[in-house]
């Protein structure tokens, strides 16, 4: 099968922005922000390293991250043309799409609420003739051709500096650099500064898209979310006592402020539409589904386990759903398993709370091993461990709650007062430091970032 796809040249491009400004031209009055971009390797003209610009915008892939995890379906592709289109009356403004994708093409426009995107010029396509940008193009660089789609990593076989290969099946083709032209020692910047000096004043990184500030509100909901989870295990096997109406409140309040972020909060009831392929929708639904039926457990069906033991199945599944969710994010960790994955969280609190040794020391064990690496992998990296946050999270996550439970593993059923409510409120929040630095470690890969991660690898390889 074939689609559209661009020729991008790298030996023609000089980064001129005439594609940018052909885009913008075209879609004047429907565009708000720059659908295409240009980035450039080597900025600081390092020597004896290559320099080449790169000119992005939405890849229109075969296997679109977009439209797959897209929760309110609001992304739709062409088969005429292989156009990813996205319909702005049916956008939830959730942002998602721009986690997922990671050649930065969604972009959220603040103003309106939603997301927008270069649309392939898709009318333009229909009638035979070449995008806005493609025509623009005074060097020939940027071209549009026919893509054969097949699978598996034939499909872009030139690995390309700031090009992110990512099993998407992206329509865009390269044409590599002859013999890795190199910036020579003659137009190099004046030695007013060292090589090392110059690298580091070029990672003018851009600011992350998912922050504690802009995420607080979900992380306030996948906390509850895992909490609620082990006080109805609880419930269910040892009868804890719980108020059905607290309980049930502070799932609604979750669910509240999960929608805070949301660009068109209206529009959230389509948040579910996409259960076929976005675990978005399917977190949502499964969410719903565990809190009602909790509610309903814990109201009027307590002498049915059976009832309870159901609600807490939905209620892990969702957990596990929570978690795949941020999987496009997860840049540390073994095997894409974080310590503060909801999932381990959700058996580590409730085996604690059901006195369970077995729940309890694996779970716990599990999340102490992956917590350590996690510190030793950011601290090989270079990035912030907060040291005393660290200390703090393994004394009142791990030691406290494991000291009470060796001494005495049956607290739970004979007191919950003082002491012990002090040792469970303990638990939660050295939980809940875990979860805070989970998302202060998300990290979203883009063009601009693959392009430093990429200099700085040619610049080892290359021992400058």
């Amino acid at each position: 099968m074939k689609q559209k796809a661009f020729l991008f040249d790298l030996n023609r491009c000089t980064g001129c922005g005439a594609c940018i400004i052909g885009c913008y031209t075209e879609n004047y009055g429907k565009q708000d922000l720059n659908w295409r971009e240009i980035y450039t390797f080597n900025e600081t003209r390092h020597p004896q390293i290559p320099l080449f610009h790169l000119s992005m915008a939405c890849n229109h892939c075969a296997s679109p991250a977009c439209l797959e995890n897209c929760p309110a379906a609001a992304y739709s592709k062409d088969q005429q043309t292989g156009a990813v289109i996205i319909n702005p009356d049916r956008c939830l403004g959730c942002k998602y799409c721009t986690w997922a994708c990671p050649y930065d093409a969604p972009r959220y426009n603040a103003d309106k609420g939603i997301i927008e995107k270069c649309d392939f010029c898709i009318e333009r396509l229909k009638k035979g003739e070449a995008p806005a940008c493609v025509c623009a193009c005074p060097t020939n660089a940027l071209l549009l051709g026919d893509f054969d789609i097949t699978t598996g990593s034939e499909t872009q076989p030139v690995e390309v500096e700031g090009f992110t290969n990512a099993g998407l099946q992206p329509a865009i083709q390269f044409k590599p650099l002859r013999n890795q032209q190199r910036v020579p020692e003659s137009t190099a910047p004046p030695p007013n500064k060292t090589v090392e000096e110059l690298f580091e004043s070029s990672q003018n990184i851009p600011q992350p898209k998912i922050t504690l500030k802009s995420e607080w509100t979900l992380l306030t909901f996948t906390s509850i979310a895992f909490i609620l989870v082990a006080l109805l295990t609880a419930a269910v096997a040892i009868s804890l006592p719980i108020n059905p109406f607290l309980f049930f409140g502070f799932g609604i309040l979750a669910m509240a402020l999960s929608t805070v972020h949301l660009g068109k909060k209206p529009r959230a009831f389509r948040a579910v539409f996409n259960l076929k392929t976005s675990w978005l929708s399917r977190e949502i639904l499964l969410f719903s589904a565990f809190l009602g039926i909790s509610f309903i457990y814990l109201l009027f069906l307590s002498a049915y386990p059976a009832v309870g033991w159901a609600a807490v199945l939905i209620g892990f599944v969702n957990l596990i759903a929570v978690d795949r969710i941020y999987q496009v994010a997860m840049q540390v960790g073994p095997w894409n398993f974080h310590s503060a994955h909801t999932f381990f969280n959700g058996f580590y609190l409730a085996g604690f709370l059901t006195g369970n040794v077995f729940i309890f020391g694996g779970a716990g064990l599990i999340k102490l091993v992956l917590y350590l690496y996690r510190k030793w992998l950011l601290k090989k990296q270079k990035r912030k461990t907060h040291p005393l946050i660290s200390f703090l999270r393994i004394i009142f996550g791990f030691i406290v709650p494991l000291v009470i439970f060796v001494y005495n593993p049956d607290f739970i059923k004979s007191n919950i007062i003082g002491v012990y409510g002090l040792v469970i409120g303990g638990v939660i929040i050295g939980e809940i430091i875990d979860r805070t630095e989970y998302y202060d470690e998300l990290d979203i890969i883009t063009p601009r970032k693959q392009m430093l991660m990429d200099l700085e690898k040619v610049r080892r390889t290359d021992g400058q």
